[in-house]
């Protein structure tokens, strides 16, 4: 695809997404709220001793990078606002690739349009996805072949009334769009429906749920759609002040494009143990359509640190994937706000990616565990990860497995210290590699919003391959301000 093409496309996409937010940010309701305004600049100078990711033959470049930012927030009575934003040009001097400019974005708008009943969401994302077999480095940076850009944005309309204090009833209609940039045949729209009767403030020793959902998908590389229906009941007692009992019974159905059908009967019971209000504990199982069916789910929150740790199985889609980004996330590791998103929640590394792009669903296990430390000087954090995704085809079944160590500390009043150890393990029929990447850096604050930096990291991959062994080296200069 064109280099004009690919900018044509991203131009149309952001025109569509900028015009549903600009519907409710111009409204009287959105002028009336505060406004919190972060816009800022980076610019970075990276050097790469090796930009293709050859064994050998390596090839040295320089890519100028330059990513604005701007995060927006607006909480007011009746509408809010959460609109995060920035591009990031890439220039290549050596013409190693073409240059480019990836948009990542995450827009978030919801509005109360008819007082306690009648509310509107609003949401759109421009992200990228990494192909399991691709031979690039993590941020897409370097090497052959470069992430895959793609676009999201949806609404939904929804009801809801109270019956006393007994039940509230919710009728939602959902509608999305996923868009990727090249041709990949697997653009998808859906449209979903969901009635939910749950129940209400008249007891705190009980909770319960019943919902029934259709899903309908359409892809433009197929002449049938995905049909999802699910029907689910919960119930939550309370048996002590720290104990409770979780139970769910239901029925879920898959008319799929690819691969057999599935239906069956859903089960499960679980147990929560909450000893404090800053700690949670849940574990259960049973079956759903597609087997058996397990979670853990665990938090701890310290005044300096936090615990997480989940694991869960589930039956989803690529698409499911894509719907579900991370980006420029309004709060921190401890529930508190954060005032400018780009800068202070950049976009993740994507270590692991999907091994294809289709209308196929797939069964996922998946496991995440994170320790954070953070201190006025001193910031440490420590995540691991594993999941497995069984495909259709068994040679397209992945296992990736991941951990990370980062490391900031201030070590005068204007100079930061920074260290980042990065593995990944990634187990295919057709590809299995290791993967690591280590970093150091000191950034030097110039002023209360703008500072510099200087980096090196060395990124080695050992592949079953000679074409998938190799090794990077680069050197990075930077400038980041607020304003």
């Amino acid at each position: 695809m064109s280099c004009v093409k690919n900018h044509r496309h991203d131009r149309k996409l952001a025109i569509r997404m900028l015009g549903m937010f600009s519907i409710l940010s111009l409204s009287p309701a959105a002028q009336s709220g505060e406004w919190i305004v972060s816009p800022s600049i980076t610019l970075d100078e990276i050097y790469t001793d090796n930009a293709l990711l050859a064994n050998d033959d390596k090839q040295t470049e320089y890519v100028t990078r330059v990513k604005p930012g701007i995060s927006i927030l607006r909480e007011g009575a009746r509408t809010n606002l959460d609109f995060n934003y920035s591009p990031e040009y890439r220039y290549y001097k050596e013409e190693t690739r073409d240059n480019d400019t990836v948009h990542m974005l995450r827009a978030n708008a919801d509005a109360e349009l008819m007082e306690n009943h009648l509310y509107l969401d609003l949401w759109a994302t421009a992200d990228q996805t990494r192909i399991s077999s691709s031979r690039n480095s993590p941020d897409g940076l370097t090497g052959p072949t470069e992430n895959l850009d793609y676009y999201t944005m949806g609404a939904s309309p929804y009801y809801t009334t109270r019956f006393g204090n007994t039940s509230v009833l919710e009728a939602r209609y959902s509608t999305d769009k996923v868009d990727y940039e090249e041709d990949t045949e697997v653009d998808s729209t859906s449209q979903k429906y969901n009635l939910i009767l749950g129940s209400g403030s008249y007891s705190t020793a009980q909770a319960w749920e019943l919902s029934a959902s259709h899903t309908r998908e359409d892809f433009s590389g197929t002449a049938e759609d995905n049909k999802i229906s699910i029907f689910r009941g919960e119930f939550l007692q309370q048996i002590t002040r720290r104990w409770a009992v979780a139970f769910a019974a239901g029925y879920e159905d898959y008319d799929l494009v690819i691969g057999e059908d599935v239906d069956g009967e859903i089960w499960s019971v679980g147990l929560v143990f909450t000893p404090t209000s800053r700690t949670r504990f849940a574990i259960g199982g049973g079956e759903r359509a597609f087997g058996d069916d397990y979670y853990v789910d665990f938090e701890h929150e310290a005044s300096r640190s936090v615990w997480r740790a989940t694991y869960k199985r589930d039956y989803i889609s690529a698409r499911d994937e894509a719907t579900h980004t991370s980006l420029f996330q309004r709060q921190d590791a401890f529930g508190n706000v954060v005032r400018d998103a780009v800068l202070d929640n950049p976009p993740p590394v994507r270590v692991t990616g999907v091994s294809t792009l289709s209308a196929e669903y797939y069964e996922v296990d998946r496991v995440d565990a994170s320790y954070l430390f953070s201190a006025q000087r001193t910031r440490f954090e420590v995540r691991g990860g594993y999941i497995k995704r069984d495909y259709v085809v068994d040679t397209q079944d992945t296992e990736d497995s991941t951990a990370a160590i980062s490391f900031s500390r201030l070590i005068s009043r204007k100079i930061t210290g920074v260290g980042r150890l990065l593995w990944s393990d990634h187990e295919q029929e057709l590809s299995n590699y290791d993967e690591w990447t280590a970093s150091l850096g000191l950034g030097y604050l110039l002023g209360q919003d703008a500072r510099v930096s200087i980096g090196f990291s060395h990124l080695e991959r050992d592949g079953d391959t000679e074409l998938n062994t190799y090794e990077e080296n680069r050197v990075n200069i930077g400038f980041m301000a607020s304003f």
